[in-house]
């Protein structure tokens, strides 16, 4: 399966993984405050946090789970027996799997000396990288009521200059401006729209939203923030992240802490290397190689999150971008073509003109001796059916046919890519 800048990569969120219980203190038995006749509710000491936090996971991966209870003070409780459970289903124990892409909430809890907690963090599972038209950051977001708006970022690496809207599906929780700032109203989970119209062809991803409430214990540290929330470089580039620890009250405590900063790479394409960023012990992120991963910032047992997207500085566009094969045209009411002939172009990325938001800032180059043509393919039969719809033909360094197999319906992609540079274009085969 291989990459497309046209999807390159979600880009960074702060994560707050507090969990979502409540258990109220026996009051104290005294003359005029009598002991009730049954024992008192154990009194709640912890808070359970899930190590993975917000993400976007690829269809057909599978991203193991792991949680941890935090006491009072601050320190970690690695305790046994946390059962996960999920609204999108692709559940097995604490690993989580699913071949539909579509978004929810994973959850877990765990009994603990007569206290049940739980805890739960929004999942994104994403069509595949190489056939997305643009990406969205942060790619998931978990967040709490005081931790201030966020902003979202589009992005797409082509020669046009793509429209985009912004709705959410329950504004009770999280509301949307039409440029893409994210206000959070309520505790609760929802989904925030983003659609663009690119080439003509409109497409839609969707950013799963956990709002969640200000914990009942007294901790050290409630609440971390790492800000840029998401960060977009080339290789070799640096981005300085800044940390902050605040407590129940929203103090700001990040003095009296120290944190670590880990490197999670993003469940996506085989062909990112292991670690395409490294991080030292300020959070000054140095980009590697191409691919996508999280920093994750943790203190007394809490953590913050951050997306970094290194992104290939070489870029091929596919063109016609979109089209329609089978079927009667809606507009002319004429046939449309039983095949197709595309090209692959390849460009140069200006570094300096794409950061200063020029619209020049491709450069034609010669093709890779080595491009390829392909239907995205990942292995597993349940996925790859969806896009078998199509046969490809005739392919040179720069051009190819796709031809609809008959009998067959359905969306799928024609993809060129030489190594970790690649570009696609969506065909639509009708009855």
């Amino acid at each position: 399966m291989k990459k497309s800048i046209l999807s390159a990569g979600t880009i960074g969120v702060t994560a707050l993984l507090l969990a979502l219980t409540s258990c109220k203190k026996e009051k104290d038995s005294t003359p005029s405050n009598p002991a009730p006749s049954n024992p008192p509710a154990a009194e709640k000491k912890y808070q359970l946090v899930i190590d993975n936090g917000a993400q976007s996971v690829e269809m057909g991966r599978t991203l193991n789970l792991s949680a941890h209870l935090v006491n009072t003070s601050g320190a970690v409780v690695n305790a046994s027996g946390i059962s996960w459970s999920s609204n999108i289903g692709g559940i097995s124990g604490n690993s989580f799997v699913l071949n539909n892409d579509t978004t929810g909430v994973i959850s877990a809890s765990i009994q603990y000396e007569g206290v049940t907690y739980s805890a739960s963090v929004p999942i994104r599972v994403a069509p595949l990288k190489s056939v997305e038209l643009f990406a969205v950051l942060p790619s998931a977001i978990i967040w709490d009521m005081s931790g201030g708006p966020i902003q979202l970022e589009t992005v797409y690496v082509g020669n046009t200059n793509p429209a985009y809207t912004f709705s959410s599906e329950n504004t009770n929780i999280a509301t949307v401006s039409n440029t893409g700032l994210v206000s959070f109203q309520g505790v609760g989970s929802t989904n925030i729209k983003v659609t663009s119209t690119i080439n003509g062809q409109t497409s839609t991803v969707t950013i799963p939203v956990l709002v969640v409430g200000t914990p009942e214990i007294t901790m050290p540290v409630t609440r971390i923030t790492v800000t840029p929330r998401f960060g977009e470089l080339f290789r070799g580039e640096t981005l300085q992240l800044n940390a902050r620890a605040f407590n129940k009250n929203g103090d700001d405590v990040t003095n009296t802490v120290t944190f670590n900063y880990t490197i999670v790479q993003k469940q996506e394409d085989d062909d990112e290397p292991a670690v395409p960023i490294s991080v030292n012990n300020n959070g000054l992120v140095t980009a590697l190689a191409t691919g996508d991963a999280y920093v994750q910032v943790t203190a007394n047992g809490i953590m913050g999150q951050a997306e970094i997207s290194v992104i290939p500085d070489t870029t091929i566009l596919v063109t016609p971008f979109y089209t329609n094969l089978g079927g009667f045209d809606p507009i002319t009411l004429q046939p449309n073509p039983t095949s197709a002939n595309f090209t692959a172009t390849t460009y140069k990325i200006n570094r300096t003109a794409y950061r200063s938001g020029s619209a020049n800032y491709l450069t034609q180059i010669p093709n890779p001796a080595n491009l390829t043509w392909e239907i995205p393919t990942t292995g597993i039969p349940q996925i790859d059916n969806l896009f078998n719809v199509i046969t490809i033909s005739n392919t040179t360094n720069s051009n190819a046919t796709a031809t609809a197999i008959p009998g067959k319906v359905g969306l799928s992609y024609i993809i060129a890519h030489s190594g970790i540079y690649s570009g696609a274009a969506a065909i639509m085969v009708n009855p």
